[in-house]
């Protein structure tokens, strides 16, 4: 099933540049040369997986064909391989072959020694969940502001594309955290951080769908890539004057007897990490690189919700009364504020189960060969994957799977030793929207605070509805589900109930 070499190469995706549009000297042009003479004659990368059946690639296709297959359809692709082949299959996708495992093995290959995840940022998020507490009154204050600015107060009805205010809030939101009041309120930063994310996206999209021999040289000609290092120098000068200003109140405060002024986010927590190790840490990548996953991600989350109670607005109602009765309860926003919103953790839940961010989830990397509980090999360097829909659309965990039900997750809690198996942060053998064992998301408890902070005052504070002619449907790329970006909705301002 090897592909035929081909003299030339065109990005299949509309988004994605062709090098015909990329090049304009000779120089170049010369190279390029170079490159289809090294794709044309060097042997190919691209190959399928032995003794796995290979769904959604036809006899004859090519692997280019399969990407674009895959691209457009891996919802029905992966479908058809969990009903009609029941056993471990393989999938071609823009980035290769991934052997996707059923539902069973999500529990033996969660901690598996031997497939690895890259753990990224996880140590680096213990300080924030260990403020999560303290940083719910400052997230109100700052939702409430953000609120006035990006929904104009006005009792008749608006129209508002509500993706880009979510990414903004969010954005916002998190910069409060992990920047400080200053920059966060910094609509240079805020526009920078948001496209950086856009555009790295993009830019990691774009190269997903060149074969593997030419990334290294395609890396440098994509304009996205441009765009990022822009975004990357002017984030470095924002973030560099504010570190520069904390310095010289530091030399102040140290002049004049005082103890040096300690700020709650993360500039100031990997200052005194530098501090008492020594070592540097490129603040600035740190970030920009929070948004390319964690903070679009929550801003997903937040649009699905919105769309979600839109299309279910008879549970708008309960939430609005649970917090209002919470917030009367704690006098305010307090560490146990938030968990006892159960109801709004539940619809966050509950959104999350029928939008995952991406079809497959926990994927791993034999680091060796590998042979699983029931004999299933996986050899060295191959990957495999569980899909979030056989998981989370389970009918025999979630009766009628396609339909909305706010409590549904709440009545799971309700059962006598689920407390805190169904808390929107847990994961499990049966919802992994988070992925599961000790690679899952670990930004998830911030991004569930920031969630329910949101949606508290977006909900007390607006009536919202779908706009006439609206399409709330999600986007589907390859793996990933996207809110759609350009969905309107309607809102207006109503007599609010409760006290922030």
């Amino acid at each position: 099933m090897a592909e035929t070499p081909r003299p030339a190469l065109l990005l299949p995706l509309s988004g994605a540049q062709s090098p015909s549009s990329l090049l304009g000297s000779a120089a170049v042009a010369i190279l390029t040369s170079i490159v289809l003479y090294a794709v044309a004659f060097a042997p190919r990368e691209e190959k399928t997986i032995p003794a796995y059946e290979l769904v959604g690639m036809s006899k004859g296709d090519t692997f280019s064909e399969a990407r674009q297959h895959y691209a457009r359809s891996a919802r029905s692709i992966l479908q058809k391989g969990l009903t009609e082949i029941r056993k471990a299959f393989q999938v071609y996708t823009p980035v290769g072959p991934r052997i996707v495992l059923p539902k069973k093995y999500t529990d033996e290959i969660k901690n598996h020694k031997k497939l690895s995840f890259a753990k990224n940022i996880e140590k680096g998020m213990i300080q924030l969940t260990k403020s999560l507490g303290k940083n719910a009154a400052r997230l109100s204050a700052e939702t409430a502001t953000a609120v006035e600015e990006y929904f104009p107060s006005n009792t008749d009805w608006n129209r508002v594309v509500f993706y880009p205010m979510a990414v903004r809030l969010v954005f916002r939101l998190s910069a409060l955290v992990f920047l400080g009041e200053e920059i966060c309120r910094n609509e240079e930063w805020l526009h920078v951080s948001g496209q950086y994310a856009v555009d790295g996206i993009d830019y990691i999209r774009a190269l997903r769908f060149w074969p593997t021999l030419l990334r290294p040289i395609v890396q440098f000609l994509l304009p996205e890539r441009q765009k990022i290092r822009k975004h990357e120098q002017t984030a470095r000068r924002i973030i560099q004057k504010e570190l520069d200003h904390r310095s010289r109140e530091s030399k102040d405060d140290a002049k004049a007897g005082r103890p040096p002024k300690k700020y709650t986010d993360a500039l100031q927590w990997l200052q005194d990490a530098m501090d008492k190790t020594g070592k540097k840490f490129d603040i600035v990548g740190g970030q920009l690189g929070l948004g390319l996953g964690a903070i679009h991600a929550t801003s997903m989350a937040l649009t699905r919700a919105i769309v979600d109670l839109c299309d279910n607005p008879k549970w708008v109602r309960p939430l609005r009364d649970e917090v209002k009765r919470v917030l009367a309860e704690d006098g305010g926003w307090k560490k146990t504020t938030l968990q006892k919103m159960k109801l709004m953790d539940s619809v966050l839940k509950e959104s999350q189960r029928r939008n995952p961010v991406h079809f497959t989830i926990m994927t791993r990397i034999a680091e060796d060969d590998v042979t699983l509980s029931d004999g299933v090999f996986v050899r060295k360097g191959d990957i495999v994957t569980v899909t979030t829909t056989e998981t989370m659309m389970d009918p025999t965990v979630f009766p009628e799977p396609e339909r909305f039900s706010g409590d549904r997750i709440l009545k799971l809690r309700q059962v006598p030793g689920n407390e805190n198996k169904w808390q929107y942060v847990t994961t499990s053998f049966d919802h992994i929207g988070f992925g599961h064992g000790e690679h899952a998301c670990p930004g998830r408890f911030f991004a569930g605070n920031e969630l329910k902070i949101a949606l508290a005052h977006i909900l007390t504070k607006y009536d919202w509805m779908f706009a006439p002619g609206h399409d709330s449907r999600n986007i589907e790329i390859a793996q990933d589900i996207i809110p759609n970006s350009t969905a309107e909705l309607m809102f207006r301002e109503r007599q609010m109930e409760v006290e922030f």
